[in-house]
């Protein structure tokens, strides 16, 4: 599963400068990278009114997706209603990436953050009133973020993730190396299975 990690700050701190500096240098060595960014704006629209996938969106379709040549524009209206079901939500719909890049998310506590402070703020107050920051930069100091995130990224533990009822189960290491062992050795027993597995997805649904 992907690391999320969010880059927070105040309007004009400097935000987007920063996480386009972490995208292109994350991807530059080999990671694969999804972004989110929020918006205080309700109802806005990447689509415009009359266009087939508006036509969709207002027919109640959810999601509706625009499929083209080198692009896939996912629209979904119905969202998890509470903050830690939204995350477990991009990380199973970015289950392929190597980091989910937040922009803004600020009023999430379980999201570990990077705040972009301007020249007026001070770090203590900005920890009065917001949780889970982890590092503060200023503008110029791209480089301190940027070695922040590889650190996490390399350290990065987990490598079995369940799901109930949508509902993320988290594992201690020795019951994952356990059932990561138990299947492993189970799929390896099965014909036409590649000699190299990287990724093993199993779903059970039970009427």
């Amino acid at each position: 599963m992907p690391l999320i990690i969010a880059i927070c700050g105040y309007h004009n701190s400097g935000k987007t400068t920063f996480g386009t500096y972490l995208v292109k240098r994350l991807k530059n060595l080999g990671y694969k990278i999804a972004v989110v960014k929020s918006t205080k704006e309700e109802g806005e629209l990447t689509d415009q009114p009359g266009s087939d996938t508006f036509r969709y969106r207002e027919s109640g379709g959810d999601p509706v997706c625009l499929y083209q040549k080198n692009l896939l524009t996912l629209y979904i209206k119905e969202l998890p209603d509470d903050k830690g079901s939204f995350l477990q939500f991009l990380e199973r719909l970015f289950w392929k990436k190597d980091l989910i890049l937040l922009e803004g998310f600020k009023g999430f506590p379980e999201i570990p953050k990077i705040w972009v402070l301007r020249d007026d703020e001070k770090e203590e107050e900005i920890k009065s009133k917001y949780s889970g920051i982890e590092l503060f930069i200023r503008q110029g100091e791209e480089e301190k973020g940027l070695n922040f995130v590889l650190q996490r990224l390399i350290n990065k533990e987990e490598e079995v993730f369940l799901y109930i009822n949508g509902k993320r189960i988290f594992l201690k290491p020795f019951i994952q190396k356990i059932l990561k062992e138990m299947l492993l050795g189970f799929v390896k027993g099965l014909k036409d299975i590649p000699e190299s597995i990287f990724h093993l997805e199993v779903k059970i649904k039970r009427k």
